[in-house]
């Protein structure tokens, strides 16, 4: 297992020396400043989503003019040319971005090799007209750890190279980090990028392990989970003088994590979700906020079942079937042909 010392608690700022607990309700202090996830590389507490249902063609450039610098991708969001074009067009500097993007494991892994693994970087790379990324993730975990040592492996090649500013991994339970940082590999994971709605622990365990180990914790899809209509959430929400989503976004930071978030695809609301996304520095939520959200939903009552009201018995129909025959009945055997 290689040694940790490039994300010591120093490291990760105040996100890795103040964790959360996987259970229960911790209240950490947030600030804006961004997480230093390697040496001398910043990333922003809130990213831009940019897949399932999150255009950048319409929300990439209301982003970067509120103030938004980190932008999510991967190879398989197939918007990766879309980002380029909207960058071009906005002329931010690139040293003013931090860009994430992610390798396909349903191609590097199936050939785990440096000279696959190199390649979907490079289209990474080319798609997005950029001479490196901030982040590389390898976006799921390989069919087998040997599998994900090897692409890893190749990972840390293009980080020498200057083709990433540091590496992760995404959608990695703690089996999966386990059996990656068993293998011969020099340069443990910065980040780990999982589903982490509102509510318990998707992966508990593996949150645990992120924390235990000095990886940073990163949240998408937290408005999937986001109970928009709940009155105590609500309530929560007018506590602070802020939105539900707001309320749900704060939440992650303050258990520990960073976010990737969507803006949705409508130009008419793209700019007001992207300041909302953003303006999540200014409350805290207590300690019984982050216990009521952190716990699961509760059922609607139910009622007990109505029992029916009781038939008399019916009796059998009288009328014999259809084409049958009525007999008077004695005790005299039936005559049924002459004799």
């Amino acid at each position: 297992t290689p040694q940790l010392s490039s994300c010591a608690p120093g490291m990760l700022g105040v996100v890795g020396a103040l964790v959360a607990s996987a259970t229960g309700g911790n209240v950490l202090p947030v600030t804006k400043d961004p997480v230093e996830i390697a040496p001398g590389v910043f990333m922003p507490r809130v990213n831009l989503g940019t897949c399932c249902g999150s255009s950048p063609k319409v929300g990439l450039a209301p982003w970067l003019s509120v103030g938004g610098t980190g932008i999510d991708t991967a190879w398989d969001y197939n918007d990766q040319t879309d980002i380029a074009a909207v960058l071009a067009k906005t002329k931010v500097p690139r040293s003013k971005l931090f860009v994430t993007s992610k390798i396909p494991p349903s191609h590097v892994c199936t050939n785990a090799s440096v000279a696959t693994t190199m390649e979907y970087i490079q289209q990474d790379l080319t798609q997005l007209n950029m001479s490196y990324v901030d982040l590389m993730l390898l976006h799921a975990p390989c069919q087998d750890d040997a599998s994900a040592v090897a692409v890893w492996q190749a990972m840390e090649l293009a980080l020498k190279n200057n083709l990433t500013r540091s590496i992760g991994v995404s959608n990695f339970n703690a089996s999966n980090l386990a059996g990656l940082m068993a293998g011969n590999i020099s340069t443990p994971p910065s980040v780990n990028q999982c589903y982490m709605p509102p509510g318990p622990l998707v992966d508990p365990a593996g949150f645990a392990y992120c924390q235990k180990h000095g990886i940073l914790y990163q949240s998408y899809d937290a408005m999937k989970g986001c109970n928009f209509s709940d009155p105590g959430m609500v309530k929560i929400a007018a506590s602070h003088n802020v939105s539900v989503a707001q309320v749900c976004l704060r939440w992650v930071l303050q258990k520990g994590a960073i976010l990737a978030v969507g803006t949705g695809s409508s130009n008419a609301t793209a700019t007001a979700y992207a300041k909302e996304n953003l303006d999540v520095f200014g409350f805290n939520l207590t300690a019984s906020d982050m216990s009521y959200i952190s716990a699961p939903p509760t059922p609607p009552p139910t009622k007990p079942p109505t029992k029916p009201p009781t038939k008399p018995p019916t009796r059998p129909p009288t009328r014999p079937p259809s084409g049958g025959k009525v007999f008077p009945v004695t005790s005299k055997p039936v005559e049924i042909a002459p004799g």
